[in-house]
């Protein structure tokens, strides 16, 4: 059996669609205030339990021999990934894939995402316990979902990116190299940057958008100032905006600078999906809903 956390993320969600519907029995991991899982499947079985509820957390793994580990983006990151480690560990859990980000780092001090992803590898130590590989994705191509109410509005893409290439990635090919580590094994210790084809600055985007969309999308550069109203106005908690405002920095920075790889290929056995791949499985999400 596997168990797949943080079922609500892009990755966590593409995880479960993945081995929805195999012969491989699969338990999701849900919070109890959370919305059941979109993905459905006669091999899933949904259990709800609280990060803090230690016995539930171990007892939630009985019978598990790999887990993907994943938690919400935030400041409890470390704290949440370290209590789902020791869960598998008493639980007896042999192969552990654990989901973190390109720049991961502990000490970083000017991007306080990539300082909690790297508290959070701190926080499941590698010492035998299980197998243990870690992922470290490039931006995810589905994080363009957030611009979808400017693209729709007024075929934009605004946000404080200059002209950087960034290297994207699909949730759906670090899904497919999480499961394939999780059922083959033979990676623990392995830490892999899981890349997409191409990396692309957002002026970039914006046309090869408007080509699969067959209609002009532009990209309106901004501040970060007024790119944090915009982020207000979205609701998103201080922290987190913050957070954002510090990792587009980082990213605009080349700080998070990384050529296209093989990793996909590699461990999957097929390539990774283009951008245009990409739009064109999500086009319905980027176009304008029409008139009744």
């Amino acid at each position: 059996m596997l168990l797949v956390t943080d079922v609500t993320g892009h990755i966590g969600a593409a995880v479960l669609a993945e081995l929805a519907g195999t012969p491989v029995q699969v338990r999701a991991l849900v919070a109890p205030a959370d919305p059941a899982p979109a993905v459905q499947g006669a091999n899933v079985e949904v259990v709800r339990v609280d990060l803090q509820d230690a016995a539930g957390l171990q007892q939630a793994m009985s019978g598990v021999q790999g887990m993907f580990l994943s938690a919400p983006l935030g400041p409890n990151l470390a704290a949440d990934h370290a209590a789902l480690a020791r869960a598998a560990q008493a639980a007896g859990v042999r192969r552990v894939v654990q989901l973190s980000g390109l720049g991961a780092n502990p000490e970083m001090c000017c991007a306080r995402v990539l300082r909690w992803l790297g508290e959070a590898e701190q926080a499941v130590a590698a010492d035998g316990a299980f197998e243990l590989t870690r992922l470290r994705p490039t931006h995810l191509l589905q994080l363009l979902f957030d611009f979808v109410p400017y693209i729709v509005r007024d075929s934009a893409i605004i946000g404080p990116f200059r002209n950087s290439a960034w290297s994207w990635v699909d949730a759906r090919d670090v899904a497919a190299v999480a499961v394939a580590i999780l059922r083959d094994g033979g990676h623990g210790g392995q830490t892999y940057t899981v890349t997409g084809a191409q990396a692309l600055g957002f002026q970039q985007i914006a046309e090869r958008l408007g080509e699969q969309l067959d209609r002009p999308v532009r990209y309106q550069d901004i501040t970060a100032n007024e790119a944090r109203g915009r982020l207000q106005c979205m609701g998103l908690a201080p922290v987190m905006i913050e957070a954002k405002l510090e990792l587009w920095d980082a990213s605009v920075s080349n700080l998070l600078g990384v050529a296209p790889n093989e990793v996909v290929q590699t461990i999957t056995g097929r390539a990774p999906r283009s951008f245009e791949d990409f739009i064109q499985d999500y086009r319905q999400r980027f176009q304008p809903i029409a008139a009744a």
